[in-house]
């Protein structure tokens, strides 16, 4: 998706990247490096007597995984513009793999090329939706079609 330039990406363009499995050593270091020591992520007797019945990932740690699934060419991304409506639907377990399902919702023109909004889904291994979110991203024109725009 953003490993082509704005001018070669459609709305209603759909893809799936990614294969990412959640370990328990991505939930302590996760832990670790942003202070969230909640119980329900670090204790297993706590979270054994949650409504999971089990340790469960930060959702913050879900949607960062996104992150390195789909490919971002260098010379087409411009910049991250910024991400909404952000939910965490159900829950991740140690164990469970991710992917990353990215569709194409909206395109916005800027001088430089233009926003892609793209409607962002986790999904585990058995498709099931995990987590939302509307991101964009400020993307070039191609080097062709910049020069004619210019």
């Amino acid at each position: 998706m953003y490993d082509r330039y704005y001018d070669e990406v459609e709305v209603g363009d759909t893809a799936i990247y990614g294969g990412v499995q959640v370990s328990e050593e991505y939930i302590n270091r996760f832990a670790e490096l942003t202070g969230d020591h909640h119980p329900l992520h670090v204790d297993p007797e706590f979270a054994a007597r949650s409504r999971y019945g089990q340790r469960i990932a930060h959702g913050f740690l879900v949607l960062s995984l996104s992150a390195g699934m789909f490919p971002m060419d260098p010379a087409a991304v411009v910049a991250f513009y910024g991400m909404d409506g952000v939910r965490f639907v159900k829950p991740t377990f140690i164990g469970d793999t991710l992917r990353v399902r990215l569709t194409v919702t909206d395109k916005t023109d800027k001088t430089v090329g233009g926003v892609v909004q793209t409607a962002l889904e986790m999904v585990n291994q058995r498709d099931e939706v995990v987590a939302v979110a509307t991101m964009r991203i400020l993307v070039a024109r191609s080097p062709a079609r910049a020069e004619v725009v210019a």
